[in-house]
């Protein structure tokens, strides 16, 4: 197997990150770009190009994660308050364990996810016009 056709598979391996409709769109074309800029004989992508694609393809599929679901959305009414119910319970059990000495790493995982159902009950509240 010649090197281009290694670097080719590996940037495939690479592209197969992104949802199917996307590559579908735009896989060829970001491929023969990437293919364009190798230098001769290169056989891995570089680390920077690794790091940029994989980072490209998370975005991607965050952004297509359709948050609230549409279930909640038919169910707002119940949903509404369960979430801030929940956020507010990660909040108050936050300030409980920085109060006690025992924040640390809870505070990165639990404030984060506070801040998520808090987002959510606004989007349940004030849905995107489509």
């Amino acid at each position: 197997m010649t090197s281009s056709r290694r670097l080719e598979r590996r940037y495939r391996r690479l592209l197969a990150f992104y949802p199917k409709a996307f590559r579908r769109e735009h896989e060829e074309e970001i491929l023969a770009v990437l293919m364009a800029a190798a230098t001769e004989g290169q056989q891995h992508p570089r680390l920077a190009e690794s790091a940029n694609l994989l980072g490209h393809a998370i975005f991607r599929r965050l952004r297509q994660t359709q948050v609230p679901s549409p279930w909640e959305y038919t169910h707002a009414g119940l949903m509404l308050p369960v979430r801030v119910v929940i956020g507010s319970w990660l909040v108050f059990l936050t300030a409980i364990l920085y109060g006690y000495g025992h924040g640390g790493w809870w505070g990165a995982l639990l404030v984060p996810a506070a801040a998520l159902h808090f987002y959510i009950a606004y989007r349940l509240r004030h849905p995107r016009e489509t």
